[in-house]
């Protein structure tokens, strides 16, 4: 069937406008580099480890490849540095996923191979890490435009919500070797997949973003939310093939949670099947089929846990934590209040809806395709507000698609003041971010 000349108008649209995401994410990740080399240039360090952990270079060539990893190899990145060299040796290790690792391992000894006998490994590690991350946040931005195209249905809207994820708070993490960019990547694209029904690949990217962050095994309730609670079964009151659905949701589940559970599975072969660190004392995960490795090193290496962080030491980083929770509570009671009864309801029944292909500008974010990812969201952030370091929230949020769709709402909405306090933050914070980080300063 062919498609008429305003289709064919849109479609180039949204071609053009997604390359110029791409432009958009590249440029930024530019600045952000030489930001950060410049920062570093001028400001000494708060902590040298980096030093202790980069080897010093003989070669022009190799100091300047070092160069740029002692500016982004800082805070968790010295783990993802060391898995990738030398495997998990250590117990607290496990707080780091293995995916990173594993692709710098990859990507060192394809792409980068050129530099081997030339540039120390673990240079060539980090350089590796710092291309991933990159590649991935860029991918990440045009996959997140898609997506708002698609659940949105407003061009405009997904179009500023991408361009505000390019200015995200978190910069500096989505560029350094860190998981933030790679896991937003796996996580949008699996969103997306869902979106258009193809659930199996869904499913594989999910197992790949449990390998990366242990919250990608959350994303896993789509599945339930698109084949069992909008079922038109329950309506229709056909109960085997309900049945048949949630039965397909729970082999899909599985599947995105494969990853995860893997890693749990060798961390407890490692460490419960030989002596561990801690002379050989058992831990409580070798003797509870509820307990994994991961929450066990959380909660001992650093001491995370239910109100943990609720101390008056701790009110400076509830302080920075504060633009970001204050913005996520605005959205999520702006799309509350809204339709109330559709909140209420898990959708069944709700007082507006939105029809045709293209939605208004005003009404996008209020859509009831963003009914599940506003649940979502007040499911992390009420886990980042009571048993995370609250200080991550804004990375912790680098993957959630409704942060960035309310943000735009805002922008494109709001009044000039509404505008200039978003883009400002966005902007400013990222900015500072990146300065802080590559001069090893906090937060982390």
């Amino acid at each position: 069937m062919g498609i008429s000349p305003e289709q064919a108008r849109a479609l180039s649209s949204v071609v053009d406008r997604r390359w110029s995401v791409i432009k958009y994410a590249a440029a930024s990740r530019a600045v952000v580099l030489v930001l950060g080399a410049v920062s570093n240039t001028i400001i000494n360090d708060y902590d040298a480890s980096t030093s202790l952990v980069l080897p010093d270079a003989s070669l022009i060539f190799e100091s300047v490849l070092r160069t740029l990893a002692h500016v982004f190899v800082r805070w968790d990145s010295f783990y993802f540095l060391h898995i990738a060299d030398a495997g998990y040796v250590h117990e607290q290790e496990h707080a780091f996923f293995p995916l990173l690792p594993m692709l710098m391992r990859l990507v060192a000894s394809t792409l980068l191979m050129p530099l081997a006998g030339w540039v120390d490994r673990r240079i060539v590690l980090a350089i590796a890490g710092l291309v991933i991350s990159n590649a991935s946040f860029v991918l990440a931005a045009a996959t997140l435009y898609v997506l708002g195209c698609v659940t949105l249905r407003n061009e405009r809207l997904a179009y500023v919500a991408a361009l505000l994820f390019v200015a995200a708070p978190a910069s500096a993490f989505m560029s350094a070797v860190y998981t933030e960019s790679l896991f937003a990547w796996l996580v949008f694209s699996a969103l997306l997949l869902i979106a258009r029904r193809h659930y199996a690949w869904a499913a594989l990217c999910l197992c790949a973003s449990g390998l990366c962050r242990s919250n990608g095994i959350l994303y896993a309730g789509f599945f339930v939310w698109d084949l069992v609670v909008c079922s038109d079964a329950w309506r229709s009151r056909r109960y085997v093939a309900l049945t048949v659905q949630a039965v397909r949701a729970a082999m899909l589940v599985t599947v995105s949670m494969l990853g995860f559970v893997a890693f749990q599975a060798y961390g407890h072969r490692t460490f419960c099947q030989q002596p561990t660190e801690a002379a050989g004392v058992p831990r409580p995960y070798c003797n509870s089929a509820l307990s994994t490795v991961y929450s066990f090193v959380q909660a001992e290496y650093w001491d995370v846990g239910f109100l943990k962080y609720y101390t008056v030491r701790q009110l400076p980083n509830f302080a920075l934590a504060a633009p970001m929770v204050a913005l996520s509570v605005a959205g999520l009671y702006k799309y509350a209040a809204y339709d109330p009864l559709r909140i209420a309801t898990l959708g069944w029944r709700q007082r507006r809806t939105a029809t045709g292909a293209v939605v208004p500008l005003e009404t996008a974010f209020f859509g009831r395709e963003l009914l599940p990812h506003v649940y979502l969201w007040v499911l992390l952030l009420g886990i980042a507000t009571t048993t995370m370091h609250v200080q991550v929230v804004t990375r912790f949020f680098s993957s959630v698609p409704a942060v960035f769709w309310f943000a735009a709402h805002a922008v494109a909405n709001g009044d000039q003041w509404q505008r200039r306090m978003v883009v400002g933050y966005f902007v400013a914070y990222g900015l500072a971010g990146v300065i802080l980080f590559c001069n090893f300063f906090p937060p982390a």
